[in-house]
């Protein structure tokens, strides 16, 4: 049962304007779909962005594909940011000032990609990282 916005008076589901006061009812947009999620995925998903604990939604039980496609993406983020950190390891013992000001970048690149994935978590879309995306260590 629906109710007037305007007067308050009880609305049938099929009534266009309200009897009393002849506001227009709004009707829903045959367009519009809402997709349900369950929290267990959104917390999932959200695991999948934050470093060691992306293991947890990648080799849990049951998941469903939004879950597995974050999983995955989560992984692959993961797996660069451990080569990107041993290479900024390597750099600083050759020269400090490089490896600190490559450390810094690769740093803030990573915290990016990371919010980046838990946004597309959050709005419930399936989209790649931007940049590294394409680079897949881990395929689904």
């Amino acid at each position: 049962m629906a109710f007037c916005a305007k007067c308050g008076s009880q609305l049938s589901d099929t009534e266009k304007f309200c009897g009393k006061c002849g506001e227009p009812v709004p009707q829903p947009d045959s367009n519009y779909t809402v997709v349900q999620s369950d929290s267990n995925d959104k917390l999932k998903g959200v695991l999948s962005y934050l470093g060691i604990l992306c293991l947890i939604p990648y080799f849990s039980k049951g998941q469903t594909s939004f879950v597995r496609f974050h999983a995955v993406r989560g992984l692959n983020l993961f797996l660069l940011e451990l080569i990107a950190t041993a290479a900024v390891w390597i750099l600083t013992a050759i020269s400090y000032s490089l490896g600190s000001v490559i450390g810094w970048i690769v740093s803030m690149g990573s915290l990016a990609f990371t919010i980046i994935g838990i946004v597309n978590v959050a709005n419930h879309e399936k989209k790649d990282l931007p940049i590294i995306g394409t680079i897949q260590l881990v395929k689904e």
